[in-house]
């Protein structure tokens, strides 16, 4: 079974999309008779045309991508469409599915389908799709390494907000130990965290690293419902920050009440990951 992969996020210096890969990587490679015969980079608007005709089945990582019409996003499903025309198997995994215009059957007859939370779920549906709710691919817990944690000069932990000048503009306002998900791995940014008391975060793979060390933390909105949805998906009544003037109360809101983000901790423990076998079950193998 010979596969093409798009949207390879795994030469990016961002750590959660290194760690995505790693696990979409590993568990391809648990799929016996899978040949990945070609990539297409994340960011890139040209594919290898010649390996992509070859391949069997094409695996999308619909990771943080499609939504809002953006120019990454129509290309990403114009090569699904084209996988589709030419009776390829196709696999749109990990995706963030978000106010996208498109042909209503846009994600009808798909092998695979997993979004990362309940609310592209329920848009996928809208145009088709019959998707699988997973976790992220970042907390596979069989790829996730203890990490090294980095010494840290506060106990508050400040991160990036992701293309919100106001909100970035209020973080560097805080005084407190930087780390953004471009500096480190993220099994050392987990282990890091959770030595903190508090992480303030924009950044989706910054909330899910903290989710994982059960570190409280305040969250910022980013440019897509990604990390408000992943909030409401676990029934946590963790407050999401719309505007920089509601931050100081979501601090004391995080650090007097560490026992919620245990309980995040245990919601992220429970919930299921794309596994090789849905790979292979896909594939037809």
């Amino acid at each position: 079974m010979k596969l093409f992969v798009m949207n390879d996020t795994g030469d990016e210096t961002h750590a959660g999309c290194q760690a995505v890969m790693r696990s979409i990587n590993g568990q391809i490679a648990r799929v016996p008779g899978v040949t990945v015969i070609g990539r297409h980079k994340v960011g890139a608007f040209e594919v290898d045309e010649a390996a992509f005709a070859k391949a069997d089945a094409v695996l999308i990582n619909g990771e943080g991508t499609i939504h809002h019409s953006t120019k990454r996003a129509k290309h990403l499903m114009a090569s699904l469409l084209e996988a589709k025309r030419q009776g390829k198997r196709v696999l749109l995994v990990n995706a963030l599915f978000q106010q996208y215009e498109g042909p209503k059957d846009l994600l009808a007859g798909l092998d695979l389908l997993s979004v990362r939370e309940p609310r592209s779920a329920a848009f996928a549906r809208v145009y088709g799709g019959q998707p699988q709710t997973l976790l992220d691919s970042a907390a596979d817990p069989e790829f996730l390494t203890p990490g090294k944690a980095v010494p840290l000069t506060s106990g508050l932990v400040i991160g990036h907000a992701q293309k919100v000048e106001r909100f970035q503009m209020a973080f560097n306002a805080l005084q407190g130990h930087r780390q953004a998900m471009f500096k480190g791995s993220f099994d050392d940014i987990v282990a890091t965290l959770r030595q903190a008391d508090v992480y303030i975060t924009g950044q989706h793979h910054g909330v899910y690293a903290a989710a994982l060390a059960g570190c409280p933390f305040v969250a910022v909105r980013s440019t897509s419902h990604k990390i408000e949805a992943f909030i409401d998906w676990t029934g946590l009544p963790i407050p999401l920050c719309q505007s920089a003037g509601e931050i100081e109360a979501a601090l004391n809101f995080a650090m007097a009440n560490p026992s919620i983000y245990a309980e995040l901790q245990d919601f992220m423990a429970a919930q299921r990951v794309l596994k090789a076998p849905m790979i292979a079950e896909a594939l037809g193998l």
